[in-house]
């Protein structure tokens, strides 16, 4: 079966088409930041109307990635949102949970929450944490609401009840009342979104929800119907912040869940070029246009957490954002990519993101209105990108009004163009290896011993000055890797992850309880899945659970054992994974009663394969040579230029070299030494 994937990014929008005959065929378009859909159907048209003899349309599965949640939160530009809690929490997104990101700052401050206080509202109701009602839903106070919030023309309601979670009467009922008065709003439960313990964290997860819902939905309808006039009718699986594909249904309704699906998609596919070169645990280096991306993949895959947070109000410093309680891959983003800008800051010195210049107007060498220098501007002028090559020569870009750009910028800092150029190139190698190495020691792991995997429009050209940085001796370039995210959606299965918060100590285990339970999140899961077309009985359910000692604040996610195991065996083997685990992290265990507070299912179909085999042209691969700066020669040296496509498998170059693929360009310096191999990786071996 044909599929086709794409990964709308902020810069470029990339595509990866696996026709009938397992061939693979990859495109990139500049993005359309106004509306994303407007570059996905462009691109979708162009391979298409290229492939179209090799393609069966009825049978095409379209797979998609995108960044219309993410952006709708971090520019505020998503819809006018109500939240309704119960009576006398209005206060829930302002007060927080009392932590404090930074103990001694006394005028400390949080993003500004994404519901002003005049649209929050308090239901009549109350029930207690064991399930007693203390108060009946008062209906009248819930039909107020919504009078109000048609008045002033509110589209969308997070409903946030206390201990809904576990007892979600109250909010289902909320659900249909709001629904009475306005039959077209869009109302976001908590106990669907998020049935989990922790109101703030509850409640925020489900405001991000209902505040980009109406969006996705808007988007992924708008796709849905321009992909039907092309003939293409199967629903779009779309990718997750955990590395699975869920149908369009489900990501319009739970948008929240695809809020870092791009860097996801990297993450799946960077898992499966490492295991393929041989590599069982590597780093994963993803950097775009606008943002870089690092993800360790310990033992071929990816690590998921049960926490994300995002639009931090200081960079990098937990819990100065809204806490999201979804499950996706463990990373590290910066806001570095090609098309961050360089600037001169207060202190005289150069700095670097986290603004973008984005798809438009774009860095100053696209001559589509940027006039301020970035990352892209450097490289090009460094040599580290051609001017002819850029996106396989189908975009061109001027050297010229790069260095104009450039040339402003070093006049302000007393430096040369070209000093200005390289000191933007290893200031952002130097951001992202601290943010490796940081990664990676939190994870208990010398990066060091770790391959890279690079990918992304910018990533093979920054990875071989950040290996040197960290220590890495072993890089892999992926065939395309420009739009490895969107071969990324084509390998990923399609998966869905569920929760649910029921506490229950060890010490009082009940059998049957957990067998509902679980059977009841199967079920679930099995819907969802199936719903993508997968046959019931391929589907595998992993089970973990999210543990603690009794009387602790935080949870640790561990494996569940075999359930068919009798019950003593199953305890021991639990607590045994938990005491286990509970040691790596913290280096001790604890005396005391174990609890499990969350369970959580991830059911999904199988892992797809595409095959890469590395066509070898007999026809030179050189593409001559041109002037390259590197570091470690102080000066630019005559370098060649090599076609990625035509380099024989196996044979052996020493840089320094460029090595060009028609979606990114890979830098090997004098250290280095370069290969391709049979699967059409390029390796570089730094010795």
């Amino acid at each position: 079966m044909a599929k086709l994937a794409f990964d709308t990014g902020g810069t470029f929008t990339d595509f990866a088409l696996l026709d009938d005959n397992g061939d693979l065929h990859l495109h990139k378009v500049l993005s359309t930041p106004k509306n994303p859909a407007e570059a996905v159907v462009q691109g979708v048209s162009e391979l298409l109307e290229q492939f179209s003899s090799a393609i069966s349309i009825e049978r095409l599965q379209v797979l998609g990635a995108t960044t219309v949640v993410t952006n709708a939160v971090l520019e505020r530009k998503g819809v006018e949102t109500s939240f309704i809690t119960t009576d006398g929490f209005q206060d829930m997104l302002r007060i927080r949970n009392e932590g404090r990101y930074d103990l001694y700052d006394l005028n400390i401050k949080y993003p500004e929450p994404l519901v002003t206080r005049s649209n929050s509202y308090g239901a009549v109701e109350r029930i207690a944490a064991d399930g007693e009602v203390m108060t009946e839903l008062k209906e009248e106070t819930v039909r107020e609401i919504a009078s109000h919030l048609k008045k002033k023309g509110i589209r969308s309601v997070a409903v946030c009840l206390l201990h809904a979670y576990k007892y979600p009467q109250h909010e289902q009922r909320v659900a249909a009342l709001l629904r009475e008065e306005d039959p077209d709003i869009f109302v976001s439960l908590s106990s669907e979104v998020c049935p989990e313990m922790r109101e703030f964290d509850r409640a925020s997860t489900t405001v991000v929800n209902a505040y980009t819902r109406p969006q996705m939905a808007g988007h992924v309808a708008h796709l849905q119907r321009e992909f039907a006039t092309k003939g293409i009718d199967r629903q779009v699986l779309w990718m997750t912040s955990s590395g699975g594909l869920v149908p369009s249904r489900r990501a319009a309704e739970l948008p929240v869940r695809l809020i870092e699906s791009g860097p996801a998609a990297g993450a799946v596919a960077a898992a499966e070029f490492g295991r393929i070169a041989g590599e069982g645990s590597v780093l994963s280096f993803d950097m775009g246009g606008t943002t870089a991306k690092l993800c360790l993949i310990p033992n071929g895959e990816p690590t998921v957490g049960t926490d994300l947070e995002v639009a931090h109000y200081q960079r990098f410093r937990k819990g100065s954002g809204f806490p999201l309680k979804i499950q996706s891959i463990q990373m590290i983003e910066i806001g570095a990519g090609g098309g961050s800008i360089a600037a001169k800051n207060p202190l005289g010195l150069l700095d670097v993101g986290p603004h973008s210049a984005g798809a438009m107007p774009g860095p100053a060498a696209y001559q589509r209105g940027g006039t301020q220098p970035t990352v892209t501007d450097a490289d090009i002028l460094l040599g580290y990108m051609g001017t002819e090559s850029f996106v396989g020569g189908s975009f061109k870009v001027s050297k010229d009004a790069a260095r104009e750009a450039m040339a402003a910028l070093a006049k302000s800092l007393d430096v040369s163009v070209d000093r200005c150029a390289w000191g933007i190139h290893d200031l952002v190698n130097e951001s992202m290896s601290k943010a490796a190495a940081m990664h990676a020691t939190d994870l208990g792991v010398d990066p060091r011993s770790l391959p890279m995997v690079a990918f992304g429009g910018a990533g093979p050209v920054h990875a071989y000055g950040i290996a040197c940085k960290l220590g890495i001796k072993r890089i892999i370039c992926p065939t395309g890797a420009g739009v490895t995210s969107a071969i990324g959606l084509l390998i990923a299965p399609v998966a869905v992850d569920l929760s649910a918060s029921h506490p229950m100590p060890v010490d009082n285990w009940d059998v049957a309880a957990v067998d509902r339970l679980l059977d009841d999140l199967a079920a679930q899961g099995a819907e969802v899945v199936s719903a993508a077309g997968i046959a019931k009985e391929t589907i595998t359910n992993r089970y973990t659970v999210d543990m603690r000692h009794v009387g602790q604040g935080h949870e640790i996610t561990v494996a569940l054992p075999d359930r068919g195991l009798p019950k003593e065996e199953f305890l021991k083997q639990l607590l045994a994974n938990f005491y286990k685990l509970y040691r790596e992290l913290f280096g001790r265990t604890v005396n005391a009663s174990v609890e499990v507070i969350t369970w959580r299912l991830r059911a999904s179909g199988e892992k797809d394969r595409v095959t890469r085999p590395h066509e070898v042209n007999a026809a030179d691969a050189s593409k001559g040579q041109r002037q390259v700066y590197f570091q470690e020669l102080g000066a630019y040296a005559e370098t060649p230029v090599y076609d990625h496509y035509r380099l024989p498998v196996g044979r052996e170059f020493a840089g320094p070299a460029i090595v060009e693929q028609r979606e990114s360009t890979a830098v090997i310096g004098p250290s280095g030494v370069f290969h391709v191999d049979a699967n059409g990786n390029l390796v570089i071996n730094i010795q």
